[in-house]
């Protein structure tokens, strides 16, 4: 299940640019020189650019001339990172704001709010585990979807989308499923579990969703909103590349 629209981390600027070119390029903006016909810009969730460019193109003059557009683009992603705005230095846990408290081992305090981990790494771990367990079970109430069961479910930190299927029937779910409410986990497992039916995005792959959670319209909204506000988490950013 891709995210169309939204990229990688943001990185330096790369590529060759004269002088004057740099300084009206903004700082943080990634520049990738590419032997294409003309210029593609992304805006990524946390308002950062993303420049595709022939070598001698002016991608200054390029951003100025966007930059109308651009503001749009962030205006856009600060809407739909409102609800994150504030906690970006808690835990989403369950569609539930954590504080992250020290901790000798992983707990989930739902009184106090407060999650304890001994560090980073122990809290990918514990999370990845909560969630292959979670979605193993869930997976049992679909069984017209998967038949006599999926191949491997892997749990990865990705960054381009929430799940994927691969036609050997194994599941990928991104980690990042667990930050989400109970009815959007619930969802993810009914859209990778009907693509073991339904390998593409076709009609009968959507009438297998529809069959088995009708809302998906509103839910694939609300991934969306989701996706921005993890992106500019930095308890999640912080679990990227940790093992």
């Amino acid at each position: 299940m891709p995210i169309t629209g939204f990229f990688s981390p943001p990185f330096p600027v790369s590529g060759i640019m004269n002088r004057g070119e740099e300084e009206r390029v903004p700082a943080g903006t990634t520049v990738v020189r590419k032997a294409v016909r003309s210029a593609r810009l992304q805006v990524r969730p946390d308002g950062t650019l993303r420049v595709v460019a022939p070598p001698s193109f002016d991608v200054g003059g390029f951003l100025q001339r966007n930059v109308v557009w651009i503001e749009e683009q962030r205006e856009r992603f600060d809407r739909l990172a409102a609800g994150g705005r504030g906690r970006e230095d808690q835990l989403l846990l369950h569609g539930r704001f954590y504080r992250m408290v020290p901790g000798v081992r992983f707990a989930v305090d739902e009184v106090s709010g407060d999650v304890t981990s001994p560090s980073v790494s122990a809290l990918k771990r514990s999370l990845t585990r909560m969630l292959r367990e979670e979605v193993t079970d869930r997976l049992k109430a679909y069984p017209d979807l998967t038949g006599k069961g999926p191949g491997r479910i892997a749990i990865k930190l990705q960054r381009t989308r929430w799940g994927s299927c691969s036609t050997l029937g194994n599941l990928n779910i991104n980690l990042r499923v667990v930050a989400l409410p109970d009815a959007l986990r619930e969802y993810i497992v009914v859209h990778e579990a009907a693509h073991l039916r339904e390998q593409n995005h076709s009609t009968r792959f959507w009438r297998l969703v529809d069959n088995h959670y009708p809302d998906h319209r509103a839910a694939e909204a609300e991934l969306r909103r989701y996706w921005v506000i993890l992106e500019r988490n930095l308890v999640w950013g912080s679990l990227q590349g940790t093992e």
